[in-house]
């Protein structure tokens, strides 16, 4: 005598069933957090990439800049312009980039909003880690669709994410 072995297609279509009904209901607040965990580890990267520059600008006793674009932001050693001029806030070919850096999909640098980025959408740290021509706080908002963080660097370097 035979056995009958495995499930019947009667079977199968009500496990699959219900593994679409609890995917269904798990998914939505999975991909909340997912793209709130984005968001999150962009603004903590940008923190700890303003101080790495801070700390930079001491090691090496040079001006470092810090240069925003909209879904990327680029650190390096401003030396001049390139005629043994003083620094002047822009890449030079033989100026050293140190960092270059894509934020996450979906994720983005508000360059647009006129209270939101500093003047040029560059900082610049001093050989003494101090933002060079800081009168009042300067305000960097990352944004993911309708959420957004704001990054607050005050004249004396001190980093306030809110």
């Amino acid at each position: 005598m035979r056995k009958n072995a495995g499930f019947t297609t009667y079977e199968l279509m009500v496990t699959i069933g219900i593994m679409a009904v609890i995917a269904a209901i798990t998914m939505p607040p999975y991909l909340k957090w997912y793209r709130a965990s984005r968001l999150r580890s962009a603004v903590s990267s940008f923190a700890t990439d303003l101080e790495m520059a801070k700390t930079e600008a001491i090691r090496e006793n040079a001006s470092v800049v810090v240069e925003l674009g909209a879904n990327s932001y680029t650190m390096f050693f401003d030396t001049g312009d390139g005629a043994g001029g003083p620094p002047n806030w822009d890449w030079e070919p033989d100026e050293k980039k140190f960092l270059i850096r894509q934020m996450p999909p979906g994720v983005s640098i508000d360059t647009a909003s006129p209270s939101s980025p500093p003047p040029n959408n560059k900082f610049r740290f001093n050989s003494r880690g101090l933002p060079d021509d800081i009168f009042e706080p300067q305000k960097v908002k990352i944004a993911q669709a309708n959420n957004d963080r704001q990054i607050t660097m005050n004249r004396l370097g001190n980093i306030n994410v809110q």
